[in-house]
């Protein structure tokens, strides 16, 4: 099967990159599904972090990829995917972030990834969400389990970060904000305050995705990401009923 695309990668390099993409999108369709219709979060918070950390993950190297496929016709070297990038969900979103905002002029009409641009800087949640996923899937998923072998982890349990990104939320949502107040003196509230925040933290999370694909589709990520993108947000049926 000839190579449709302008770039190196072999049959299988390329069968191997849609398998990818599906994990991708399948873990973070199926996370945020679970953050927006999470009906207790202390149940479901390790479930919704070990697929939104390992998704984001997996989103953030595809990007990284595709942009180095666009500069040098050839996929990331394994060197820079085991010992630069590692599983730091921080450095990765910063660095696909920087390659899309200077190579927007690739885009075909620049508008759209500006806008999906804008969307994701002028979240301030977004950051928060990303240090609570990042130090989740760094070593924070077994917090609990190196104490308990007398080893304790030096830094603050992902817990800890997941409910800054919420207070961050909290501060700079006045509607959540006055429904926490509301809550606190009239507690039959808290189904719906709980809802509406955990709402607010998966806003924060499609935005990204939602750039990524935008990016990809306007050719910011190179020919190969042009094609990608597309199929990268059709996720299908997840749910009986969808």
């Amino acid at each position: 099967m000839p190579n449709p695309y302008d770039d190196d990668l072999s049959t299988l390099q390329g069968l191997n990159f849609i398998q990818e993409s599906d994990s991708a999108k399948h873990l973070l369709a199926y996370g945020v599904r679970a953050l927006r219709t999470a009906a207790f979060i202390e149940t479901t918070r390790d479930p919704i972090m070990t697929m939104l950390s390992i998704g984001v993950e997996k989103m953030l190297k595809l990007g990284l990829g595709l942009n180095h496929i666009a500069e040098s016709r050839t996929w990331l070297p394994l060197n820079v995917l085991k010992n630069e990038y590692r599983h730091n969900i921080v450095k990765m979103e910063t660095l696909l972030r920087e390659a899309i905002r200077d190579n927007v002029g690739r885009a075909t009409n620049r508008y759209w990834v500006d806008e999906a641009l804008a969307a994701v800087e002028n979240d301030p949640v977004w950051l928060p969400l990303v240090a609570a996923l990042n130090r989740y899937g760094q070593e924070g998923r077994f917090y609990y389990l190196d104490a308990l072998a007398e080893n304790p982890q030096r830094e603050e349990s992902p817990q800890v970060f997941w409910d800054a990104a919420e207070r961050i939320a909290l501060e700079n949502e006045p509607e959540l904000e006055a429904l926490f107040h509301r809550m606190i003196a009239d507690y039959s509230l808290s189904d719906e305050f709980y809802r509406r925040l955990n709402e607010r933290m998966a806003d924060s999370l499609q935005r990204y995705w939602d750039l990524v694909a935008m990016a990809g589709v306007q050719g910011v990520l190179g020919d190969r990401g042009s094609g990608w993108d597309h199929d990268f947000k059709n996720v299908g049926r997840q749910i009986i009923g969808d």
